[in-house]
């Protein structure tokens, strides 16, 4: 599944080869990786909502810089986008559409999350 960009060009939802280079090719590691990803995104996410919901600018900065980056190392891209506007509208001190931006991670990292589950269904660990 892949995703458009402002280009109009298509971009995946996952950068398998950057996350294939993240577990050094190695099966069980990237399971293991999703695991934990997929578990701290969550995290983050529920405090990402709650930062917006009680207006703390300093709080959605570093929660969705910390969750954009942690997307880009595991090569989650299409979580990036929304996050780096969240924190760059935080950075600039308001919080105005955070809640459209909010609603865009969280479909985003849905489709991403059906798409691993899929991936790693088709590609069972040796």
């Amino acid at each position: 599944m892949n995703t458009s960009d402002k280009d109009g060009g298509v971009k995946p939802l996952v950068d398998l080869e950057q996350l294939q280079s993240a577990c050094d090719g190695d099966a069980q590691l990237l399971r293991d990786l999703m695991d934990l990803y997929f578990g701290q995104a969550a995290e983050i996410m529920a405090g990402l909502g709650q930062a917006i919901a009680t207006g703390d600018v300093g709080e959605v900065d570093h929660l969705s810089h910390k969750l954009a980056g942690s997307s880009l190392a595991c090569g989650m891209s299409a979580v990036v986008p929304a996050l780096r506007q969240l924190e760059r509208n935080a950075k600039a001190g308001f919080l105005q559409g955070a809640p459209g931006w909010f609603a865009q991670v969280r479909q985003k990292m849905e489709e991403v999350r059906r798409f691993m589950d899929e991936f790693l269904r088709q590609h069972p660990p040796p």
